[in-house]
């Protein structure tokens, strides 16, 4: 389960602090993991269906929310670079060592299997992953299509090529920040410096990705919850992270159909879409923050527990839930569509692929991911880890 920091009082020297355990951490990991199983389940809906009314606007919905649900990962990773660094404990080799076997284990697990089930099983794989040249392969196990055009085997690929890159260089700035012992201030300005010049470097020349701009957005939000205000007036900041999600939300809807910006240049509409869903997944990571500390919503814990049980497995879970997904999809939409079934049937079953890929990731994570992680942590201690 994530750890997180108890940010100290705003000193220039800072004891170490405790640690606490955040199930609503992981209650928002699960949750993010499942809206982009959902962007994966509409989209093969979408292609083996034609769907009409509430079918399609679930199909619409489920399309617009997939990033969603990859940048509040993005950004967690952000929020616990910082954690790691702020704990007085930070060693830059154990910290990538031990995040690099969390990532490259399991992925490299179930990249091998997609392509071994590829040639096993040609009809249910793409031509371009049965016939992956050695050198395209090699791309995918390094994590670096997105420094080629390669179209990856498994779409989390993307993802995780930034994640990395963030691992590796965030936290060596994150831990002259704190050996410069600078300010709250001036830490949180360097941090919306670098976001800012992610974004802008996004919009601009397309490198690097704009996603990459969440993960040091998520190292701003740590710094940020920081302050006393966030522990002594958490109503009046309920209401004001709940009234900008809501805004930067219906911004999102406003772009996403055409209502606003239909008529402006490339670069600004990419702007405004991109940094409003910065602060909107900014805002439910500060809600999460709030609803944990809060002790009105202790009673909440033990739910918030249950569905972080699944959030402690969403990395598995992310990782597998692509391929499951599609497996389903051809071996159950044919006889749908032979059976002339109606549209609404096929997200009647969504439930039952979502379990289906959920014990996928379970297995994933209790044979490889775990195991692996729990090897090397014996080997040279140190954080839990926070992703």
């Amino acid at each position: 389960m994530p750890e997180l920091v108890t940010p100290p009082r705003e000193t220039r020297t800072e004891a170490v602090p405790r640690t606490l355990r955040l199930p609503a951490f992981d209650a928002l990991r699960a949750a993010a993991a499942t809206i982009v199983f959902l962007f994966h389940y509409g989209g093969f809906v979408t292609l083996q269906s034609a769907t009409t009314g509430v079918e399609d606007s679930l199909s619409w919905l489920a399309a617009r929310l997939g990033s969603t649900g990859t940048n509040l990962l993005l950004l967690l990773s952000g929020f616990f670079i910082a954690n790691n660094v702020a704990s007085g404990r930070f060693s830059y080799s154990r910290f990538v060592a031990l995040r690099l076997v969390r990532i490259y284990i399991p992925y490299l697990t179930v990249l091998l299997m997609a392509v071994a089930f590829a040639h096993i099983a040609a009809g249910f794989s793409r031509a371009d992953v049965a016939n992956a040249s050695l050198t395209t392969v090699l791309r995918q196990l390094l994590l670096l299509p997105g420094l080629f055009p390669d179209h990856p085997i498994l779409t989390v690929t993307w993802t995780l090529s930034y994640i990395v890159a963030g691992y590796l260089l965030f936290p060596l700035l994150g831990f002259a920040i704190r050996r410069w012992e600078l300010s709250l201030g001036q830490r949180m300005a360097i941090w919306a410096a670098v976001t800012g010049l992610s974004l802008a470097s996004g919009l601009l020349w397309g490198t690097p990705s704009l996603r990459f701009a969440y993960i040091p957005a998520g190292c701003l939000v740590f710094e940020t919850q920081t302050r006393d205000s966030w522990r002594t007036r958490w109503p009046r900041m309920m209401l004001k992270l709940a009234a900008g999600g809501l805004l930067f939300l219906l911004i999102r809807i406003l772009l996403e159909t055409g209502t606003l910006g239909s008529a402006w240049p490339d670069v600004p509409r990419r702007g405004l879409f991109t940094s409003s869903g910065l602060i909107l997944a900014s805002c439910l990571v500060g809600i999460t923050l709030l609803v944990q500390r809060y002790e009105g919503f202790r009673p909440l814990m033990p739910l918030l527990s249950l569905i972080g049980g699944f959030g402690r497995t969403g990395y598995s879970f992310y990782l597998i839930h692509g391929p499951v997904v599609k497996l389903f999809a051809l071996l159950v939409f044919p006889i749908l569509a032979a059976s002339h079934a109606s549209p609404t049937t096929y997200w009647l079953l969504m439930p039952l692929c979502w379990v289906l890929a959920a014990l996928a990731g379970l297995i994933l994570y209790r044979i490889v991911e775990r195991p692996s992680r729990q090897i090397l942590v014996r080997k040279v201690g140190g954080l839990a880890d926070g992703r």
